[in-house]
């Protein structure tokens, strides 16, 4: 349950259903990820030694690993922005009913949410090989860091919490979550300065993805606007059938990595057989 003294009970309880909601890609999408990553990463690279000196196969495996999780998590926060700004009514309506969104509180909570959940996602990625390759005294500087980080959010989150209410608390957060991930990216562009490779590159998606995805949110948009209040089935199938053009654009622009990542499947569905 969120407290807050700036809030009434109402918003912070609608604070709290949204932000649980919210949540839900969190935990069974981004932190599967980040965790397996994490768990790849400590294998891969050893924390005191700088990369260059390295076995030069599992760095560049290391590297392409990094910016194709950080292409995935981006595009699958990207589509939960698009998406949630034409379909957060839509959803909270099947989940809650009228009452939940009568108030236009909860949709405008569920709408900024999702872009907290893009920032969440990359940092999950960003943080996750931060961790695993940080020597003893990285990380006890970065715990340092971590309290200035709190500190600065709890004054940020008051403050915009006066003065524009609950949406403060998910601003703040996305603060936050930039704050550290542009501590990441310092930490990776530092740790890869002496080799060739650049992992972030990877981060960004297919320019057919992104202009897909631009033109999906527009439609879904023009959907909610003219055909939502109409038939709320038809508003979702429109949003279902640009869904699938998304993915599907995705996954073309994609087919080298999901050919690896089955690869890499398969290979290890046979060893486990062995």
């Amino acid at each position: 349950m969120t407290i807050s003294p700036v809030l009434t009970f109402s918003e912070q309880s609608m604070y709290d259903i949204v932000n649980n909601l919210g949540s839900l890609a969190a935990r069974f999408i981004f932190r599967p990820i980040e965790e397996s990553s994490y768990f790849y990463f400590t294998q891969m690279i050893k924390r005191d030694v700088p990369l260059e000196d390295q076995n030069q196969g599992k760095i560049s495996e290391s590297a392409e690993v990094v910016g194709q999780l950080g292409k995935i998590v981006t595009s699958i926060g990207l589509v939960i922005v698009v998406f949630g700004q034409s379909y957060s009514h839509a959803f909270l309506y099947l989940y809650g009913g009228k009452q939940l969104v009568e108030p236009d509180l909860p949709v405008l909570l569920m709408r900024y949410h999702s872009f907290a959940i893009v920032l969440l996602a990359v940092n999950g990625v960003t943080e996750g090989y931060v961790f695993a390759t940080m020597d003893n005294q990285q990380i006890d500087r970065y715990n340092y860091l971590m309290v200035i980080f709190s500190i600065v959010f709890l004054l940020i989150s008051y403050v915009f919490t006066c003065t524009i209410g609950p949406v403060g608390f998910i601003l703040a957060n996305c603060f936050n979550m930039s704050a550290r991930i542009i501590h990441s990216i310092i930490f990776i562009r530092k740790r890869y300065k002496n080799t060739r490779h650049n992992p972030l590159i990877g981060f960004f998606p297919g320019k057919k993805f992104l202009s897909v995805l631009i033109l999906s949110g527009i439609l879904a948009k023009i959907s909610e606007m003219v055909i939502y209040e109409k038939s709320l089935l038809l508003h979702i199938s429109i949003g279902a059938v640009l869904f699938a053009t998304v993915a599907f654009f995705w996954c073309l622009e994609n087919l080298k990595s999901l050919k690896l990542g089955y690869d890499k499947y398969k290979r290890r569905v046979s060893l486990k057989m062995d």
